[in-house]
């Protein structure tokens, strides 16, 4: 039998033992009362029962067991392992299932839990998984220790909306059985498709909405599992910075990301990181305007994306594996931090301030210095990559020593021209064109800098000038992407939020663009704009802000039965009395309701000073066109 059909059948087996048992561990778990009721940090609204975990354990050992009868590629190492570090990965991991499944049944106290997961990683590291970052064996201790806690614990975080923790580590684990399998590492490869199989297969019964949970016994196993495989991989082992770092954290970004966003903004505001909440990325999310299908159905997306980074960073050298991991993961802590600016805390809920957190709260919202912090990274990733695409990764030994002696000057150029020309002046979600003009002149200039400074002192890059033109094209690239990634992420929110009666705006000039924000901000007004009309035939087809400009006054009545239109709002004051005739008859004969969006100033009152009460929210008004 081949070694990928033998794959799959671990993976089918995991799968079906997983379909079978998970409606028994329901039926357990209802009938002992182990079930998870609704409470006010907690996302679910009706009692579901617990006990998934105890399916997604069995099934696993299921789908090993099935992995050690098949013979040639799984079978022969089963001697071997018996002395190496699988059989840690399975007690650590078999010691959090426990672990959980005692907790789901009579809830054990936070410092108790750490402590038993401090045990669990000692097993791993006795057991010989170790992470090798460093030359020195206690600092690479102390990181192993933290990184199985962690993605224990992260795991566990995450499982707070139906069907996502199941989903991203089915997709994490399948993701590592691929690459254990490329360098025929058999037995993990069993492990991480026999986990993958069998929390595929709950995910059956765990998709919104869920009729079951995995709990603590589930969360945890699965977290020390994955975290116990990606530490003894034979990619960890092979010593590269890319493999011992880049891959096991693109392999499991979520679960990271989210629990990195839960402790950073719950200490901000003065919560326990321990407690519940729905401060979840997935919550976010939903905030955001996304369903709970849309939110699982996105992050299995990261997930897999992460999945397919981690797969091309192992086929990549150390250098470029950096530079695409990076790339990647301050994409996703770019996500993080907008993320990270939606209110999901109910006002008065934090407890008092400490030193510490006030100290923090400094430090974090110090946003200049973050915005420097990742220009440092972009400007560093631009200026190795721009070597990179010049030799083709091939970097002849004077171009080597030119990178390494120019870079930590090119990164103080390009930092100190952006903060002179304004760049760190800017706000990220109303970054507009002159943001763009501002950064696009500070890389000019420190472009023409480095320029002067290699034909003085860098004899390699005043022979050829292309690495720098290079590294201007990726600066640019990297720094504008960033600085409009939170107003693109601003505008798809507001999109996503947009709800009410349908409206369509008659003008497709410049009083229907503010037409058109003015409903997507000032969301109270209850109107969801879905297409123009413009009585220009050149712009028939065209869209603005995603609108299509469906036709003129001629297409009208279509335009209406078409979109479900209940309003139709004026975006001009430009239309002839013959067509506003024309849209007022065609407004009354379909029972439409004609208006226009008035923009209100006027002077405050003494009264008004004194309270804010009587203050209007926003100075938009939707109003009745007159005759309509």
């Amino acid at each position: 039998m081949s070694a990928l059909l033998e794959s799959a059948v671990v993976v089918t087996a995991s799968l079906l033992a997983a379909l079978v048992l998970t409606p028994a561990a329901r039926w357990l778990a209802l009938r002992v009362g182990v079930v998870a009721h609704p409470m006010s940090e907690r996302w679910h609204r009706r009692p579901t029962a617990l006990f998934g975990g105890v399916a997604v354990g069995l099934a696993t050992v299921v789908g090993v067991g099935v992995a050690a009868l098949l013979g040639p590629s799984y079978g022969a190492e089963i001697e071997s392992v018996l002395r190496g570090t699988a059989v840690g990965v399975a007690l650590s991991a078999a010691l959090m299932f426990l672990v959980g499944l005692l907790d789901d049944v009579v809830r054990l106290r936070a410092q108790l839990k750490f402590v038993l997961q401090l045990l669990a990683g000692v097993t791993l590291l006795s057991f010989g998984g170790l992470l090798d970052v460093s030359p020195w064996y206690v600092a690479n201790v102390v990181l192993t220790l933290f990184w199985f806690v962690a993605l224990t614990n992260a795991f566990n975080l995450l499982d707070n909306m139906d069907g996502v923790a199941a989903g991203v580590g089915a997709i994490a684990a399948f993701f590592l059985g691929v690459t254990f399998a490329r360098q025929q590492a058999w037995l993990h490869a069993a492990l991480a498709w026999s986990l993958a199989g069998a929390t595929l297969g709950f995910l059956r019964y765990n998709f919104h909405p869920a009729r079951i949970f995995m709990g603590d016994a589930g969360s945890l196993f699965l977290g020390a599992a994955l975290a116990g495989l990606a530490a003894t991989s034979p990619t960890v082992v092979s010593g590269s910075l890319v493999s011992i770092l880049f891959v096991p954290l693109t392999l499991v970004a979520i679960p990271i990301l989210d629990t990195a966003l839960v402790a950073i903004t719950r200490t901000l505001a003065g919560r326990s990181i321990a407690e519940g909440g729905r401060d979840h990325t997935t919550h976010r999310l939903v905030a955001l305007g996304l369903g709970e299908r849309q939110v699982a159905l996105l992050l299995y997306a990261f997930a897999a994306l992460g999945g397919l980074v981690a797969l091309f960073l192992t086929r990549l050298d150390a250098g470029l594996g950096i530079l695409v991991g990076s790339v990647f993961l301050i994409a996703m802590c770019l996500l993080a931090a907008y993320l990270s600016r939606l209110h999901v805390y109910e006002p008065n809920g934090a407890g008092p301030p400490t030193r510490f957190t006030l100290l923090l709260g400094n430090l974090v919202y110090k946003r200049r210095l973050a915005e420097i912090l990742l220009d440092v990274g972009l400007v560093a990733l631009a200026y190795y990559g721009a070597y990179r695409l010049r030799f083709d990764g091939l970097l002849p030994a004077d171009y080597a020593r030119a990178f390494e002696a120019t870079l930590g000057l090119v990164i103080a150029i390009k930092v100190t021209v952006f903060a002179l020309c304004g760049v760190y002046r800017s706000i990220w979600r109303y970054a507009g064109i002159v943001d763009l003009y501002r950064i696009v002149g500070a890389i000019v200039i420190s472009t023409v800098a480095i320029l002067v400074y290699a034909e003085w002192r860098v004899p390699a890059l005043a022979r050829s000038h292309s690495v720098i033109y290079i590294d201007a094209l990726l600066t640019a690239a990297l720094v504008l992407t960033a600085r409009l990634s939170f107003r693109s992420l601003e505008e798809l929110r507001k999109s996503l939020q947009v709800a009410g009666e349908r409206v369509l705006i008659y003008g497709a000039g410049d009083g229907g663009e503010l037409v058109l924000r003015g409903l997507l901000i000032n969301q109270v007004l209850n109107m969801q704009p879905v297409c123009f009309l413009d009585d220009d035939p050149r712009k028939k087809g065209l869209r603005m802000h995603g609108l299509p400009v469906v036709g003129g006054h001629a297409s009208l009545d279509w335009a209406v039965e078409r979109y479900g239109v209940t309003k139709i709002l004026l975006g001009t004051r430009k239309l002839s009395p013959e067509t506003l005739a024309a849209v007022r008859a065609l407004a009354a004969r379909r029972g439409t309701e004609l208006v226009q969006l008035d923009l209100d100033f006027h002077a405050v009152t003494a009264q008004q000073q004194s309270t804010t009460r009587e203050t209007p929210a926003h100075p938009l008004t939707v109003s009745r066109v007159r005759g309509a």
